[in-house]
């Protein structure tokens, strides 16, 4: 059966985490050194010393003129490096005023059984941004993010969404009941500063199972920096903020999928 953490949060033994990102950016400090993910990377010591990778962004752009065919044009730039623990499931990435921390499926390691998720993410969270700050020497932070990506997989070849997402997209009168594929995204405002993106859709899964992607994003944003301890409890909230959501949005029949033992 599921167990409750300290701080009253369920915890499952099969957890539909993909991936969780907390993702922080700063006001701009010192003119960007190329050399400070090579600086992190070292400063970190040993917990990541896999391979780096570059992450790419594309930019996409139409433009319009008079009488004229319209144009595509897009750019490439280096947004990201991204410096990954040897077993490549657990990351850091720094970018120009910009530092995010990644944990990837399992989300509960299981070299480590002892500790809850956020047990093993929050500390993470928390060596990174102290570490970026003696590297990087940001003026504060303006913009925090935590973001869980979940995938979730019926074992079964037909099942009916809104049995386990209580989001899902509504039948409507006059349209089929079977739904082939679906995407949605919305934008609440949380409280003060503070908005949540929900994302979710149908996906491809292995199996010919039936799979839902549920994407939560709870961020925050100020025109004043703050710093290092009043980021870190801001991320407490925001983390708060992500499972009521998470909660409230999925099914006792998702919860007991959730609690099942892993295959």
């Amino acid at each position: 059966m599921e167990t409750e953490t300290p701080r009253g949060r369920r915890q499952y033994r099969n957890p539909p985490i993909d991936e969780a990102v907390c993702e922080f950016h700063f006001l701009p400090g010192p003119d960007w050194d190329l050399t400070i993910p090579g600086k992190l990377q070292a400063a970190l010591g040993s917990d990541y010393r896999g391979k780096p990778r570059h992450q790419q962004v594309v930019n996409l752009g139409v433009e319009f003129k008079p009488d004229e065919p319209s144009s595509l044009s897009y750019g490439q730039e280096l947004s990201k490096v991204l410096l990954f623990r040897n077993d490549e499931k657990r990351a850091v990435g720094v970018g120009r005023d910009v530092l995010s921390i990644h944990m990837l499926r399992p989300y509960q390691d299981p070299e480590t059984p002892e500790k809850r998720g956020w047990d093993e993410f929050r500390p993470r969270i928390k060596t990174a941004l102290e570490t970026y700050w003696k590297v990087a020497e940001p003026r504060g932070v303006r913009r925090i993010s935590i973001r869980y990506i979940n995938r979730i997989v019926i074992p079964e070849p037909v099942v009916r969404i809104e049995d386990y997402l209580r989001c899902a997209a509504p039948s409507v009168q006059g349209l089929p009941e079977r739904v082939n594929s679906y995407m949605s995204r919305t934008d609440y405002l949380w409280e003060e500063g503070t908005r949540l993106v929900l994302a979710q859709g149908s996906i491809l899964s292995e199996s010919e199972r039936i799979g839902f992607l549920l994407d939560i994003d709870a961020y925050w944003e100020t025109r004043e920096a703050i710093g290092q301890a009043r980021a870190m409890a801001r991320t407490d909230r925001l983390r708060d903020i992500e499972r009521e959501a998470f909660e409230n949005v999925i099914t006792d029949a998702a919860r007991e999928l959730f609690d099942a033992d892993p295959e």
